[in-house]
């Protein structure tokens, strides 16, 4: 089968990429997205939806001058799906911000702990998961964003303990959480961590640091985790195309497949 009917094949799913970014990389020059540039990548393979955040908003002096260019950029197609950056470690206070990105529109919020220097552990962050849950708006932590031997060395990003990421699915109580940039081993450590009131059914993880072989699809579904993972392109950081071929190739069931592409994506979202 040629690449081409290959990508078809992941284009008929209609995907959800639940991680995606747009604007400029500061440390790469080539590694910038535009809403056109999304679009794009949507028509090109098939998706649904891309769940996009700033990349301003996470290397700007506070978050609102990238989620208020992201509200502008997003309203050119209904595909962009804008997931407001929050930091709740801002000085003058998340919670202003989160009533704007709620009045815009936005379909969830999204956490970058490493790069905003700030633990989950934090008592900020258990306000702010509270007040997504009396909202009903989807959380996405980012765990890192790109491999740690990519960081710039002056600005390095701490990774997110696999301990804390278990506190958290423990004090989400449930609430929709997506868990991004995992590799598939550290969530079986993530796994071991695991207490008797964890509610695992609206926890999904993202695919787009699941590096390996076109294998590495089949045996995640092996290990019965068709249900936890979901397509997700890290644009512009990474190419979309690289995921969805291993999702296209993989040797599974059609259900199973839709599951990754789709399916876990809009059981996430809607809750």
């Amino acid at each position: 089968m040629s690449s081409g009917a290959l990508f078809d094949c992941f284009a008929k799913s209609g995907a959800v990429d639940v991680t995606a970014f747009m604007g400029q990389w500061p440390f790469r020059h080539q590694a910038q997205a535009s809403a056109a540039d999304l679009i794009a990548m949507a028509d090109r393979y098939g998706l649904a939806g891309i769940c996009v955040s700033h990349i301003a908003s996470i290397f700007g002096h506070d978050t609102h001058a990238g989620n208020a260019a992201l509200f502008a950029e997003t309203a050119a197609d209904g595909r962009l799906w804008p997931f407001a950056i929050l930091n709740p470690a801002e000085s003058d206070g998340w919670e202003r911000e989160l009533e704007y990105a709620e009045q815009s529109g936005t379909r969830g919020i999204r956490l970058l702990p490493g790069n905003h220097g700030y633990g989950l552990g934090d008592q900020r962050v258990a306000e702010l998961v509270s007040a997504l849950r009396k909202r009903q708006l989807p959380l996405a932590v980012c765990v890192r964003l790109q491999d740690e031997r990519l960081q710039h060395p002056r600005y390095p990003a701490e990774t997110v303990p696999l301990h804390a990421l278990a506190e958290l699915i423990a004090r989400c109580e449930g609430h929709p959480l997506l868990i991004s940039g995992l590799r598939e081993y550290e969530w079986s450590a993530v796994l071991r961590l695991q207490t008797e009131n964890w509610h695992l059914d609206r926890v999904i993880c993202d695919l787009w640091h699941v590096n390996g072989p076109l294998a590495v699809i089949s045996q995640l579904v092996e290990r019965r985790w068709a249900s936890t993972f979901a397509f997700s392109s890290c644009e512009p950081l990474q190419e979309a195309g690289a995921t969805a071929l291993q999702l296209a190739a993989a040797g599974i069931s059609d259900p199973d497949r839709l599951a990754l592409c789709r399916d876990n994506a809009l059981r996430w979202l809607n809750g």
